[in-house]
């Protein structure tokens, strides 16, 4: 936009709220008190118009002779419309670090809320509560796997493993975006499974795959912000393996936590959306699939210093204590 376009704009913003408390007025009338000519201001109010009204500043009155009439529905309304008008009139941006991948949950800093994709994030999601059919922006095919475990030591509680997502800073399913290169889906499961798990090698003959469902969802994306159509493709991994290393990202998560909405991970939520709707679809739901590892898994001394650190803090002050209180038994 040309500093001469910038300025006529920011000049028709300026005029628009400088009608809190007055009259409507028409388009035309609105272009004639920001020193537009007829044909200019017909080109360039009505667009001007379209953009504030997005924002819900505007209020739309018929006239008595049938023309459209518009009117700012507040005395803050008019200050955000002063305050478009002066970005406009100056070098700076509104918003700015549009290369950020990370959206984050409130409460917010000026710095995320500014953010672009955090803002947009939080537009798309008021889009998709007012409109639960709102088009999708994006398209994206994606692969889960659900690996389910008994641990000694646990009962007869199933667990799931899930998985952190950096970008998105949630816990999910193993899986990931089918990319181009992959041959199939299953192809993509397989090379998800292989990255995610530590050590994991598929092998056809000791590991099975099953496909379980198609789940479509559409929600915002916590990568991009954009409400986005998600089509999911859950498979189900069973395996003679003796054990499965997690990486550092891994979290075994019980059944009855694993659709709680207040459950967190540290400070981390789970996505676990298509996993839901697959437990509703399924018969018998998660309860009625076998077991990925036939025989209960033992936990690995990290998984239990990350399960429940200050019980291994507690065990380890204990064993000095019993350590320092022999010593002397030794002199």
């Amino acid at each position: 936009m040309t500093e001469a376009a910038r300025a006529r704009t920011a000049t028709v913003l300026e005029r628009l709220a400088q009608q809190w408390g007055t009259a409507p007025v028409t388009p035309r009338e609105l272009g004639h008190r920001a020193g537009l000519a007829p044909a200019e201001a017909d080109g360039v109010v009505p667009t001007v118009l379209a953009l504030a009204g997005a924002f819900g500043v505007l209020r739309e009155e018929p006239a008595q002779d049938g023309a459209t009439t518009v009117a700012v529905i507040s005395p803050q309304a008019a200050y955000f419309l002063r305050s478009l008008a002066a970005y406009l009139r100056s070098d700076h941006t509104i918003l700015d670090n549009w290369e950020r991948a990370v959206i984050e949950a409130g409460p917010y800093t000026d710095g995320q809320v500014l953010a672009g994709p955090q803002l947009l994030h939080l537009a798309e999601s008021r889009r998709l509560t007012l409109d639960t059919d709102a088009e999708p922006l994006r398209e994206v095919d994606v692969v889960q796997v659900v690996v389910k475990v008994r641990h000694r030591g646990r009962g007869a509680r199933a667990q799931y493993l899930l998985q952190y997502d950096e970008r998105a800073r949630q816990y999910q399913l193993p899986g990931g975006h089918v990319r181009s290169s992959d041959g199939d889906r299953r192809a993509a499961a397989v090379r998800e499974l292989e990255e995610e798990l530590a050590g994991y090698v598929h092998r056809p003959d000791r590991d099975v795959l099953t496909e379980l469902g198609t789940i479509e969802a559409v929600q915002p994306s916590r990568t991009f912000g954009a409400v986005t159509a998600y089509r999911v493709v859950l498979f189900h991994l069973k395996t003679d393996a003796e054990r499965l290393l997690l990486g550092p990202g891994a979290r075994w998560v019980a059944a009855d936590r694993l659709f709680d909405p207040d459950f967190r991970l540290g400070h981390a939520t789970l996505n676990v959306t298509a996993l839901s709707r697959l437990n509703d679809m399924l018969p018998g739901g998660l309860q009625g699939l076998p077991l990925s590892v036939p025989e209960p898994l033992t936990r690995t001394v990290r998984e239990l210093l990350r399960e429940r650190p200050w019980e291994a803090v507690g065990l380890a002050i204990g064993v000095i204590g019993v350590v320092v209180s022999l010593i002397p038994l030794l002199l």
